[in-house]
């Protein structure tokens, strides 16, 4: 390859995939508010994060009303870092119908890298990338892990099924 090719091949690649890999979507600074309002006065939107317990006491508290309650559990793991983590959020966990089936579920939201008992949690589920998004069935069988790089609608459907 001429020195011309390579420089050209560098500064492609730098700009089109090096630039994204850190980078955090402005949307991705959630807050705990309980709602944001959206492009109408009279409409609210809830964000994805609504209801869901957080990090590792939240996992506890989780953990217990799933062994007292018997209902579906869920757990996503993420990162701040991850721009993936966004997409997902943003296109999957924030659509109405993921929101719907959703509703009345154990939801956790943890970030490994947050401290040492939320690592262990991760290394627990055997955590290779992010995000990860397991399902606890209502019967304590073990989690199943979903794929994340699927549209809301796919998302859905696997979850009706593993639920079945």
């Amino acid at each position: 390859m001429n020195s011309k090719k390579l420089i050209t091949f560098f500064f492609l690649t730098f700009f089109l995939i090096g630039s994204g890999c850190y980078a955090q979507d402005s949307d991705s600074s959630y807050v705990s508010s309980s709602a944001s309002v959206a492009s109408s006065p009279t409409q609210i939107t809830r964000r994805w994060s609504d209801g869901w317990y957080q990090g590792a006491s939240g996992y506890d508290r989780a953990v217990e009303e799933y062994k007292r309650t018997n209902q579906p559990m869920v757990v996503y793991m993420s990162v701040g870092w991850c721009p993936y983590c966004r997409r997902f959020e943003k296109e999957v966990l924030s659509s109405p119908s993921v929101q719907a089936m959703l509703k009345g579920k154990i939801k956790v939201n943890i970030n490994p890298e947050s401290g040492s008992r939320e690592n262990t949690i991760a290394s627990q589920y055997g955590i290779r990338g992010y995000p990860s998004f397991f399902l606890h069935p209502p019967q304590p069988d073990g989690a199943v892990q979903f794929y994340t790089g699927v549209t809301s609608e796919q998302f859905v459907e696997f979850f009706k099924q593993v639920l079945k």
